[in-house]
């Protein structure tokens, strides 16, 4: 799933039992004691690993692409771990060979802990809702059809504002790295780095507005095949 397509899912479908609260929206489905945090026992009771791989494979064509890879952990790593072929994609074979459904929890789990707090969980909600009631069968912002998103599409769809709201899945006013990976994925060290003032480590909502900093501007960074 592409980020701003995350985003959007967020931003405008309901999942079921969500409140419009996003800290809400991630204590249902897989949080089956709704207590915030997803345990590995939670998530393996709510999906298999190949459940997952289905979701991500967007095209429906069997492959997991780099580019996937670095959307779900900000790097490529595991990508050429898995890759033992040597092509340009993973089948589902090459990544159920390679690892298991913990070691794929265990990715997500950025900060060590053993759980997944609000934001290392957002990729795995957004699976588990696809996976019970799909909401992005047919791209929403794609509105052309033409299996890509431009710059017109999304800044369409939304505004600068409500993907800062978005990403800030805890809603406490600060960006961390583990809720702007989701967006960012392996250059969330530039940005927060670029919008960082205060050297803490995330960024808040007023330093992303200090630095004026607009949708246009963050489409530019995903926008990977332009230099």
């Amino acid at each position: 799933m592409t980020p701003f397509l995350l985003l959007f899912a967020a931003l405008v479908f309901p999942f079921p039992l969500a409140s419009a609260s996003p800290v809400k929206r991630q204590t249902t489905g897989v949080d089956a004691d709704g207590d915030g945090l997803l345990s590995y026992a939670e998530v393996s009771a709510a999906m298999t690993l190949h459940e997952a791989l289905v979701v991500l494979d967007r095209d429906g064509d069997g492959f997991i692409y780099l580019p996937q890879i670095i959307e779900l952990w900000g790097t490529g790593d595991k990508f050429y771990e898995l890759n033992t072929d040597g092509d340009d994609h993973l089948t589902f074979r090459e990544i159920e060979n390679g690892m298991t459904l913990q070691d794929f929890y265990n990715e997500f789990d950025f900060n060590g802990d053993g759980t997944l707090d609000v934001a290392e969980a957002y990729q795995i909600n957004y699976i588990y809702d696809t996976i019970n009631a799909p909401v992005t069968a047919v791209d929403p912002l794609d509105s052309n059809g033409d299996g890509q998103l431009s710059k017109l599409e999304v800044l369409s769809a939304m505004t600068y504002d409500e993907v800062l709201t978005a990403v800030d899945a805890d809603g406490d006013g600060l960006m961390t790295r583990a809720e702007l990976m989701v967006l960012f994925g392996n250059k969330t060290a530039d940005f927060i780095t670029a919008q960082d003032d205060n050297r803490d480590g995330s960024v808040s909502i007023g330093e992303a507005h200090h630095h004026h900093m607009r949708l246009d501007g963050v489409f530019d960074i995903l926008d990977l095949d332009v230099v």
